[in-house]
């Protein structure tokens, strides 16, 4: 496209936002193996020179759609839970979590599949270990601030509570996005039960000034 013919700054941010919202449909519906950048130019009604235009690859179009979805989560996690009050952190966290599972469920599926992607493709493995990182950062973060020595006996070193939090939502998002479609009613269920169980086991109250809330039925 010729200097003089290029879009001025806000319209090409404003059409490169479109053309992701209309990636992450397509992406969404038929997963990243399924669609092509053709089929992505004819969902959003351009030309393949133009979607070429604001993206080099399927694979820098995808790392947008992910990117843009991560940066919100992390930032949602960030303004409800860190800044929640410390007898609700945990419901706040779970309905992030619900939400993301259910209202977002399909941007997140995207996100497994890019890493499973980035087993493959060099390119991507980057950008899922960076991304992996602020979601450990922000985790370790909350166990700080919720579980400070002073109030909470550790039964392991707060990286290692780190990796088995993380692990083990991410593993029970997988579960439920596999199992939702065969038992609903459980998927969400069995997650919001072993959560808060697990966190009783690895973080123990020395004083009952910040107890660690539990979702009614929990234990």
């Amino acid at each position: 496209m010729p200097p003089s013919s290029q879009p001025a700054p806000s319209k090409a941010k404003a059409k490169r936002s479109f053309l992701i919202d209309q990636a992450t449909l397509c992406l969404a519906q038929k997963g990243y193996a399924h669609v092509s950048l053709r089929d992505i130019a004819k969902a959003s009604g351009v030309s393949l020179g133009i979607l070429h235009y604001y993206f080099a690859s399927k694979e820098d179009l995808l790392l947008a759609v992910i990117e843009g979805y991560k940066d919100s989560f992390i930032q949602e996690l960030e303004t409800t839970v860190v800044n929640a009050p410390p007898q609700r952190w945990l419901e706040q966290l779970l309905e992030v979590l619900h939400h993301s599972l259910t209202e977002k469920k399909a941007l997140h599926r995207l996100w497994y599949d890019l890493q499973v992607q980035a087993m493959y493709v060099p390119a991507f493995r980057h950008h899922v270990n960076e991304i992996r990182a602020r979601l450990h950062d922000l985790i370790a973060r909350i166990v700080r601030q919720l579980f400070p020595p002073a109030t909470h006996s550790m039964s392991m070193s707060v990286d290692g509570a780190v990796s088995l939090i993380y692990a083990q939502v991410d593993g029970l998002f997988l579960q439920s996005m596999l199992e939702e479609a065969t038992t609903p009613e459980n998927a969400w269920s069995r997650f919001e039960q072993t959560l808060p169980q697990l966190l009783h086991m690895m973080f123990i109250p020395i004083t009952t000034t910040t107890p660690i809330p539990t979702k009614r039925g929990a234990f």
